[in-house]
């Protein structure tokens, strides 16, 4: 474990067992003194039925001035003894005080407490055991969230590092010769970059949808324009006629772009794209790797394998929503990927 979740798991432990702790202890002291009380009611009910047979040898008897009312027939219990008060039916001058062996009920009284010490540890015991499953349990969301997060930006270190190095490299290559090459490869690395700050601003606000009549073809032109230049292998299939549609560019570009930048980061060498769109639908095909269980893209951070970040299939799920397109994934392993919008 590491240190914060040392951290958090101490916090939580503490907080339960001792909540726990002396919620048992209050327990023990009410279960302890319950259990007094009927060791001295069996006492008092032994003192009263040797008020008429005189008959045990642990109780004596002794002959007292005259007792209030108040004082008879109730158990007494001092430091040294424990006795009742009884009167004597022919006599107006004394009382019976009847007195148990004190001696006998502080040994009791002892073995009593031992008992309730015995089972007050061993609840304890308990008590410990699921204080520390439950703190292990408490902290598990943390540990996995804390684990994403890990994951996420190792991936977006890994993300940014192919652009970041290609401008790099490109840049060396400006400083010796002009390369309109390399000036190209620089604006598709920018734009990469420019895309994966996209998605994560997308994570954290909202922006109102700006609509528009736009041409979806020629978006779609473009993305696949800037996508064969990063992936030269690949082969594009398109089936794309002029279509008008009153959408938000930006949602729109963002949903094709990462559509397409799956379909050719997941698929094989010299593998093909088809795309599609007719008057209400646009299909995105690949041959690529496939995808082992669809029910659960569009979930945030869902990873199969070291794929990305998890991200743009949850990022196009909330964007079709909010455009009010329905999206459908089908997938065959190692056969390709299906995905159709209905606009």
């Amino acid at each position: 474990m590491k240190k914060y979740e040392i951290e958090s798991f101490l916090k939580s432990f503490i907080l339960f067992f001792s909540t726990l702790l002396i919620l048992n202890a209050v327990i023990f002291w009410l279960y302890h003194e319950e259990q007094k009380r009927v060791l001295q009611e069996d006492i008092f009910n032994k003192i009263k039925i040797y008020n008429y047979t005189f008959k045990d040898k642990d109780i004596k008897i002794k002959l007292v001035p005259m007792r209030k009312k108040s004082e008879l027939y109730a158990l007494h219990v001092t430091n040294h003894d424990i006795f009742a008060y009884f009167d004597i039916p022919t006599s107006k001058k004394s009382s019976l005080k009847i007195i148990y062996s004190y001696k006998i009920y502080k040994s009791n009284l002892q073995n009593l407490l031992k008992k309730n010490l015995l089972y007050f540890f061993i609840s304890s015991l308990v008590l410990l055991l699921l204080s520390i499953i439950y703190s292990l349990y408490s902290i598990k969301p943390l540990r996995n969230a804390l684990y994403l997060l890990d994951e996420f930006l190792k991936d977006i270190i890994h993300d940014l590092n192919t652009p970041v190095s290609s401008i790099l490299l490109n840049l060396r290559i400006l400083k010796k010769k002009n390369s309109n090459d390399a000036i190209q490869r620089i604006e598709f690395s920018t734009k990469k970059i420019g895309s994966l700050y996209n998605n994560l601003e997308s994570m954290i606000k909202e922006e109102p949808l700006h609509v528009e009549s736009i041409d979806i073809s020629s978006i779609l032109h473009e993305k696949i324009e800037y996508f064969n230049y990063l992936y030269p292998d690949i082969t594009f299939k398109t089936d794309i006629k002029s279509r008008f549609l009153k959408t938000s560019q930006n949602e729109f570009s963002r949903i094709i772009d990462n559509l397409i930048s799956n379909a050719c980061k997941y698929n094989k060498t010299n593998g093909k794209i088809s795309i599609y769109i007719d008057e209400k639908i646009v299909k995105i095909e690949d041959t690529g790797i496939g995808i082992k269980n669809c029910s659960k893209v569009f979930n945030r951070f869902y990873k199969e394998g070291d794929r990305g970040m998890g991200l743009g299939l949850d990022i196009v799920k909330k964007m079709c929503n909010k455009l009010g397109y329905g999206i459908q994934i089908k997938s065959k392993l190692d056969v390709g990927t299906k995905v159709k919008i209905t606009l």
